[in-house]
């Protein structure tokens, strides 16, 4: 029997080859059809060995092995490609935040200081900077995928700071900060947002402080053994780094909000 070529790259094929040598495509392609669709899908999220949901378990429960065998001992193959997940996981936020509104109630106190104002220049100036935080606080749930993806580098490039002597670039703190992402934003989204939208705006401080502790004692937990870190005081510099890295976001957030109200 004759070599055939791969459909994917065109090298030549062994009829034995299951997959092709150049580019690791299956031999076997056929026609799409629903049974096949469906196996696909059901396959990417939940195969034994790297599937979606198998990467988001262990992320779950040892953050810290993913992390060292994805960046450190580069064993990239075993596991399910953490950047799609995280397009996955981003997509989930978007949703649920358009479901759920998390930035209800942030034009609240505008809207009191015009049912208090004693002059009219003043209640037309507290009017349109209330119809701004609405058209932002909109605007933030549409994007909230562009907001991880901001959040992300800046938290990444605290924890490189912090961890400078570790010997990890930034590029590795960067990836090992969006893998953690994937679950941080997933339990964000199913946990966190549904509470935004049962209980009363006045709530909200409370529930960042949760969403905060969270990340905390789950980037104690994931950086320990990534960085093999020892004792009280490393594990305190993941504070420190967690608080560096919220400096950072809070800072260019209050700089783009403060754009936003002003000029458009």
């Amino acid at each position: 029997m004759s070599a055939s070529n791969c459909s994917n790259c065109a090298s030549p094929l062994d009829p034995a080859f299951k997959h092709c040598p150049n580019c690791g495509q299956s031999t076997a392609i056929h026609r799409f059809n629903v049974k096949h669709l469906i196996h696909e899908f059901l396959h990417a999220f939940t195969h034994t060995d790297k599937g979606a949901l198998v990467l988001l378990r262990d992320l779950a429960i040892r953050p810290s092995t993913v992390l060292r065998e994805y960046i450190i001992e580069g064993k990239r193959k075993k596991y399910f490609n953490p950047f799609t997940l995280l397009l996955l996981v981003l997509g989930v936020t978007v949703f649920m935040s358009s479901v759920f509104h998390p930035m209800r109630g942030a034009e609240s106190i505008y809207k009191e200081q015009i049912a208090s104002a004693n002059t009219q220049k003043k209640k037309a100036l507290m009017i349109s900077m209330a119809e701004k935080q609405e058209r932002l606080s909109q605007l933030v749930e549409k994007k909230m995928n562009v907001v991880v993806f901001i959040t992300a580098p800046l938290m990444a490039l605290a924890f490189w700071l912090v961890f400078k002597g570790k010997g990890q670039n930034y590029a590795e703190h960067l990836v090992a900060y969006l893998m953690l992402t994937c679950l941080l934003s997933l339990v964000s989204s199913i946990c966190l947002l549904p509470l935004m939208a049962i209980l009363p705006p006045e709530n909200m401080l409370w529930i960042s402080l949760a969403n905060i502790l969270i990340q905390m004692v789950y980037t104690c937990y994931a950086y320990k053994g990534f960085l093999k870190l020892k004792g009280f005081g490393d594990m305190f510099m993941v504070v420190v780094a967690n608080i560096l890295g919220m400096i950072f976001w809070f800072t260019v957030l209050m700089i783009a909000m403060l754009v936003f109200i002003i000029f458009l």
